[in-house]
């Protein structure tokens, strides 16, 4: 039997009247009825005995009552005491931190929620390919990550935008490209894509492959193993290679000084990496404090002008 038709019973035993009954609890009288008709004929007996001067419980209707109001305390007890254990539990938030936009936003959207009591959060990097798992197995609560969003609804998931990062292309001093000031994505169709495999770089590369897609062409890739977020720019680059980072990546205004590569911007305005906060649509009042601190962070970031443009619709 539901909560709330035990809530409604103990109003009306403690009233002894319908229309009291139903103005308290917000219901139409016949609706009050009809439930209290249906919890009878769950439990086989008769709780209240009416006429038309009065209504009384009957002895059956005593003991529900003393029963009802035990079972609904026993139950806001414990939901009381689950709100608690959330409430203490540290929201498991997984994602790409080594993003120097993402580390801003979420070091900010901390002093947020400590001064607001929210529940702590504990981070850690993504360190596979099949990130929505994480998810999906209740290993995260969020991640701050890459996403194909279409698929997103199907596995029961929601999005909340972080940062939109433009693509830019890293070529060697030797590439023809190198001579240019920007480069558009149909410039890039004849060269070949270096593809790191690390598992940071292969969440990223879906949204390179799928630009290209979207673009005509399908990438010639030259794939590269053991490199970090840190060394992608000391990766040698042969005359055709092509490399696509984010042009947020703070190493990238100081590679001019000491290496052989230049690094134009692609003027497409879909050329770019979107970051996502992801998250399972039936937790989302145990993730909102960290989504809308998030967002706060996001706007702070904006105007500063730094961390890339806000994502607000796809």
């Amino acid at each position: 039997m539901e909560i709330s038709l035990l809530r409604e019973f103990i109003v009306l035993s403690q009233t002894l009247n319908y229309t009291k009954a139903a103005e308290m609890l917000h219901l139409a009288q016949p609706t009050l009825s009809k439930h209290i008709v249906a919890m009878e004929k769950e439990l086989g007996c008769s709780l209240l005995e009416r006429d038309r001067r009065r209504v009384e419980l009957t002895e059956a209707g005593n003991v529900f009552a003393a029963a009802a109001l035990q079972m609904v305390d026993t139950y806001d007890e414990a939901r009381e005491r689950v709100r608690e254990i959330q409430t203490h539990t540290p929201l498991k938030v997984n994602g790409i931190m080594s993003d120097s936009a993402i580390a801003s936003i979420t070091s900010i959207a901390a002093s947020f929620l400590d001064a607001e009591g929210e529940m702590p959060i504990v981070y850690n990097s993504i360190n596979d390919t099949n990130y929505l798992e994480q998810l999906l197995e209740g290993e995260a609560d969020i991640l701050l990550t890459y996403a194909e969003l279409e698929k997103l609804d199907d596995l029961g998931l929601a999005y909340a935008p972080l940062i939109r990062s433009p693509f830019v292309a890293m070529v060697s001093f030797d590439s023809p490209l190198a001579s240019l000031k920007s480069v558009s994505m149909d410039d890039l169709r004849n060269y070949r894509f270096v593809k790191f495999a690390d598992g940071y770089a292969l969440s990223g590369w879906a949204n390179i492959d799928r630009i290209c897609q979207e673009h005509g062409f399908t990438p010639r890739t030259r794939a590269v193993l053991g490199r970090t977020y840190m060394n992608y720019t000391a990766t040698p680059l042969g005359v055709e290679d092509v490399m696509i980072l984010q042009s947020f990546m703070p190493q990238l205004r100081y590679l001019a000084d000491f290496s052989h590569m230049s690094v134009l911007p692609v003027t497409d305005d879909d050329a770019a990496f979107r970051l996502y906060a992801i998250y399972k649509k039936d937790n989302y009042d145990r993730v909102r404090p960290a989504l809308d601190a998030y967002a706060r962070a996001r706007k702070i970031i904006l105007n500063h002008g730094k961390g890339g443009a806000l994502v607000e619709s796809e």
